[in-house]
């Protein structure tokens, strides 16, 4: 078993390094000389953390994970007590009181919605090759600097989806065999928790997770792939923990590398950011070689396929929705009577000249698909509905369409969401924005 983190653990000559930082956030990197490794580096199986001394967090952990060598052997196993990292230090990592619940003075139970949510997830950790290997893996997991303060809502719902549904089952990759780098994101307006007026911790914004993989691709530049993703802790995701889903069907969106780096300080280096499928800064041989029109460019997550899809079709030739000819317009979600046989979708053309459509597709967010073949008047609406209205489902509780032309670019992507359906009346259409 590897104690830290493997940079070359991918395989097949591929080596990722440990993430460096920009000059504002090194100066808060905690620094152990002879304590930690290179200054730095705190150590455990699988996984290795770096810390930051003024939210007494973690900066980012990396991970590696053999999806082939998986053993989660039930709720119990690869379970401990919480403790702190002894080389870290006891006062350097946040403790149980940042996270525990507490009392008034009259005894009366004030509920903390932030738990201690694992960077490196404890079912993602047991791996190896016995049970005993994947069983001490997972309760290595188990330490203070290796969470973060995330709220009960994002750690319990969205986060755990993106966790088991992504990372789990990643299948993009070649050979089971996968590296990941979490952490947490802060902005200019970040919440804290109070014990007392010297006592605070800073609660982050949002999370991020970048996956390392072997493509499946056999080009020697290509053997690299790099997915990046965040989600913030913010007024939608805290709601309620009904959103798991909404990593798959809501507008949750793939971000860049150089986003993230921008966000978080962190550089991931060169080749992670080459081999990041979504682009940023403005690479003008690159943006034309993939048709790129505008950057940043984001990538909608409909389905699950789209979170992991490898291929580059998708991004081409996206526009800003100002620009856009055709739009989603509005949708029959909740109709009177039976949903299926009078459930309807409208596209609207807002263009100053007719438009035909040939071999365009609607696909929504558990991946069913209409075809659609017409022509639309200038200032005109289409309705799909019955049989031209193919598979597709329009789920009351949430869901999202995506509208690609016939060479599978994207060209308007709408969602919805309990809460908005509860904003109408059965029987009246959902408008959707035309980004005017």
């Amino acid at each position: 078993m590897t104690l830290g983190y493997d940079s070359k653990f991918i395989g097949d000559g591929i080596e990722v390094p440990l993430p460096k930082f920009d000059p504002k956030l090194a100066r808060s990197v905690l620094r152990k000389p002879g304590v930690l490794r290179k200054g730095i580096y705190s150590d455990h199986l699988h996984f290795t953390i770096v810390m930051n001394e003024h939210t007494k967090q973690l900066i980012y952990s990396a991970f590696n994970m053999d999806q082939d060598k998986l053993r989660p052997l039930g709720s119990k196993k690869g379970k401990k007590s919480w403790t702190k990292d002894k080389d870290i230090g006891i006062t350097n990592q946040l403790g149980n009181e940042f996270y525990k619940d507490r009392k008034t003075r009259s005894g009366r139970k004030i509920p903390n919605p932030y738990d201690r949510g694992h960077m490196v997830m404890r079912h993602n950790a047991m791996w190896g090759n016995t049970n005993a290997e994947s069983d001490k893996a997972g309760k290595a997991t188990f330490i203070y600097a290796n969470s973060s303060l995330q709220h009960e809502n994002l750690n319990r719902d969205e986060w755990r989806a993106l966790e088991e549904d992504i990372v789990r089952e990643f299948s993009e990759d070649a050979n089971d065999r996968l590296i990941v780098f979490t952490g947490p994101i802060y902005g200019d307006l970040d919440r804290a928790v109070h014990l007392s007026d010297v006592s605070s911790a800073r609660v982050p914004s949002g999370f991020f997770k970048v996956i390392c993989y072997r493509t499946k691709s056999e080009k020697p530049k290509e053997k690299l792939g790099v997915k990046a993703f965040a989600i913030f802790q913010d007024e939608r995701v805290l709601r309620d923990r009904k959103g798991a889903a909404t990593v798959k069907t809501d507008r949750r969106y793939q971000v860049t590398i150089s986003e993230l780096e921008d966000m978080t300080g962190i550089n991931f280096g060169e080749e992670l950011y080459t081999r990041n499928p979504l682009f940023y800064h403005n690479r003008k041989a690159r943006n034309e070689k993939f048709n790129v029109s505008s950057v940043p460019e984001r990538i909608p997550v409909g389905a699950f396929q789209d979170v992991v899809e490898e291929g580059t079709d998708h991004r081409t030739k996206i526009i800003p929705l100002s620009e856009r000819q055709v739009v989603i317009n509005a949708a029959m979600i909740d109709p009177t009577g039976e949903d299926t046989k009078n459930e309807w979708v409208s596209l609207y053309n807002r263009g100053d000249s007719k438009i035909t459509l040939k071999n365009w597709l609607m696909v929504d967010g558990q991946g069913r698909q209409a075809t659609v073949d017409a022509s639309i008047e200038s200032g005109e609406s289409l309705r799909l509905k019955g049989r031209s209205k193919g598979k597709l489902k329009l789920p009351n509780e949430g869901g999202s369409l995506i509208l690609y032309d016939n060479q599978r670019s994207i060209i308007d992507h709408v969602t919805w969401s309990k809460f908005d359906m509860r904003r109408i009346k059965e029987g009246m259409a959902y408008m959707f924005e035309r980004g005017q």
